[in-house]
């Protein structure tokens, strides 16, 4: 009857029931279980803290936004662990969330780049986005400034700040803070959420950051990132971080080994060419008189670029001035690495345009922002599971050549989700019963209850149980 056994695990492997492909192969690729154990988390009152971040992190491929509405989905019967569990870890001022994602995204990077090496267009990539936010109670939330909606427009909710590594071929996100702008009124202040934190704590780090300005903290995060031996070539930000003091701060870092490329604002800000200080306007102006326009065939781009001495940095940096085809008004980019031709400048900026990428995917597939906890660390444990998930699945998609991200997660939803439990337990059964009832026929078993208590149908037992869902994430240390 062995033979017949192993036709029913046949039938086990050609369904593809277990979601292995994200869950424990990228998991345990990642020694998720040993990385959370490292930076700090601890058991949750008898629930191991894997198994709840796993959770946690499923939660948008469940198609889920929050801990209450997981026990109201379909998914509620798969796990044993109660909605306190959820809350304690996501309220737990404690918790090093910071030094986790940046654990995962140095594994990621030891997976994919064994070598260490440091690709031509490897980039740290600043910026930030809006994290829309529906209720006033909660800690710490504000209105932030829309600048796509409008110069006068705010929203509800947060800055988040995030830094992120282009590796030559992936984005993964290391860090990230989360910052409020323009306070409510008094009264909407009272009735907020304010939690007594421990001076000490994480949450209570975390906490302070959200009144820090954003220069200060992009920078702390970029010192943070290289300490933490992540290496790159260029800084790339948008002209809202292109301040003499943000240039000349991330020059000093590692001997100048880190090269600046922005965009800027032509206003008053001087710049000495030939002698002379000259605003960007004054110093287009010159340069057009002078005759020096220049045409980059392959982007159809008429510029301008000019070595000059930035008032206030100690070091002379390339200016770029470009009118793309069918705008009027000339852009201008500035360069610390005065090397890079005009071409070579705009192919890596052009690499920032992954994070706004990764925004889009993370906002409409992984649900950021969509956290609507009162509890400010409860913020902070969402966006960074998302960020987690985020890097699992660029990793699954770097290994296994998907296009998108959207299609990768599209095939994980539609495994997870659009095929409901019944009906794959019922097609399931009926091949099993075919099967069952071929190896009873074939051994001259007739007793059913004779049958059940048999080494074959343990076996079957077990086959079966193994795909259930709730048993492949949490099969103890094989699931992380």
């Amino acid at each position: 009857m062995r033979e017949n056994v192993k036709e029913i695990e046949n039938v086990f492997q050609s369904h593809g029931f277990s979601i292995d492909s994200i869950i424990q192969n990228v998991m345990k690729k990642f020694k998720f279980r040993s990385l959370c154990h490292q930076v700090g988390f601890k058991k949750q009152q008898g629930y191991s803290v894997t198994d709840i971040m796993t959770l946690l992190l499923l939660f948008p491929l469940m198609l889920v936004n929050s801990v209450n509405a997981l026990y109201k989905s379909s998914y509620h019967n798969m796990t044993g662990i109660k909605k306190d569990a959820f809350y304690r870890l996501k309220n737990n001022e404690r918790m090093p969330w910071r030094n986790l994602l940046l654990n995962i995204a140095k594994q990621f990077q030891k997976l994919v780049n064994p070598n260490k090496e440091v690709a031509e267009k490897a980039a740290f990539i600043l910026d930030d986005t809006i994290d829309i936010r529906t209720g006033r109670k909660i800690e710490k939330v504000s209105f932030v400034h829309d600048h796509v909606a409008g110069r006068k427009k705010s929203t509800l909710g947060f800055k988040n700040l995030t830094l992120g590594l282009f590796d030559g071929t992936s984005f993964t996100p290391l860090d990230f803070s989360l910052h409020a702008e323009k306070a409510l009124k008094q009264k909407h202040r009272k009735e907020q959420y304010n939690k007594k934190r421990n001076v000490g704590a994480n949450g209570a780090k975390r906490k302070k950051e959200c009144d820090v300005d954003k220069i200060t903290n992009a920078l702390t995060m970029l010192k943070r990132a290289v300490k933490h031996g992540f290496q790159a070539n260029y800084v790339l930000v948008d002209s809202w971080f292109s301040s003499k003091g943000f240039i000349s701060t991330v020059r000093g870092i590692k001997g100048g080994a880190l090269h600046v490329i922005c965009a800027m604002k032509k206003d008053f800000r001087k710049y000495d060419y030939n002698g002379k200080e000259m605003n960007a306007k004054q110093l287009l102006k010159t340069l057009q008189t002078e005759g020096k326009e220049k045409r980059c065939r392959k982007r159809n781009t008429r510029y301008f670029e000019v070595t000059v001495k930035y008032t206030g940095i100690n070091e002379t940096v390339k200016l770029y001035f470009c009118r793309f085809p069918y705008q009027k008004k000339w852009k201008l980019f500035l360069s610390t690495d005065e090397s890079l031709t005009f071409l070579e400048m705009l192919e890596v900026y052009s690499v920032r345009w992954t994070i706004e990428v990764f925004f889009k995917e993370t906002k409409q597939l992984l649900r950021l922002g969509k956290c609507q906890s009162q509890n400010f660390d409860a913020q902070i444990a969402h966006v960074t599971t998302t960020y987690i998930l985020y890097t699992f699945l660029a990793y699954f998609r770097r290994m296994n050549d998907y296009e998108t991200l959207g299609g990768l997660f599209e095939e994980i939803k539609d495994e997870m989700v659009e095929k409901n439990v019944a009906e794959r337990l019922w097609n399931l059964f009926e091949e099993l019963l075919d099967v069952v009832i071929a190896a009873m026929a074939e051994s001259g078993t007739v007793d059913i209850r004779a049958f059940k208590t048999s080494p074959e149908y343990a076996h079957i037992k077990e086959l079966f149980e193994c795909s259930f869902l709730g048993n492949q994430l949490f099969d103890g240390d094989k699931a992380a």
